[in-house]
């Protein structure tokens, strides 16, 4: 499982990487800290585990930085987990991923997490970065104005 955290580009230093995520996630001895620049937050993203997953993490993240609506809502499924990122205007408000074995307990994830930031769903789109079942899709379209899918890059 990815173990990952944002920090302000500000706060950076390699050296100081394992510190910094050891902060958030328990690190186990043989795992290696690695770094993804995201200018798009002005961020880094420290992670540990799966590149392929920091990747989506990041692409996710840039996807949300590039669009045009005023909520930003991404979400990515797949492994057990959803990956939901939100923003509102040029400001990020959420990146996590949270254990969603089922479409249904990731559905529960995105409401509470948009929920909690005050977000609209009658007036915002999700957008799936890569595919997703039609059926979920289908669900989130009768609670938002849209659903799109969005490229992975």
């Amino acid at each position: 499982m990815l173990k990952y955290t944002l920090i302000p580009e500000g706060y950076f230093s390699p050296d100081k990487a394992a510190d910094l995520l050891s902060q958030v996630a328990v690190l186990e001895e043989s795992e290696s800290v690695e770094s993804l620049e995201l200018p798009c937050y002005k961020a880094v993203l420290l992670y540990a585990g799966d590149e392929v997953a920091a990747r989506c993490i990041a692409g996710m993240l840039t996807a949300a930085a590039s669009l045009s609506c005023y909520n930003k809502i991404v979400m990515h499924l797949g492994y057990g987990v959803a990956d939901i990122v939100l923003a509102a205007g040029d400001k990020l408000l959420l990146c996590n991923s949270f254990p969603a074995a089922d479409a249904v307990t990731a559905q529960y994830f995105l409401f509470a997490a948009i929920k909690q930031f005050q977000i609209n769903p009658e007036l915002s789109t999700v957008h799936f970065y890569g595919e997703a079942d039609e059926s979920i899709k289908g669900d989130l379209f009768r609670h938002f104005a849209s659903v799109e899918v969005l490229e992975m890059a």
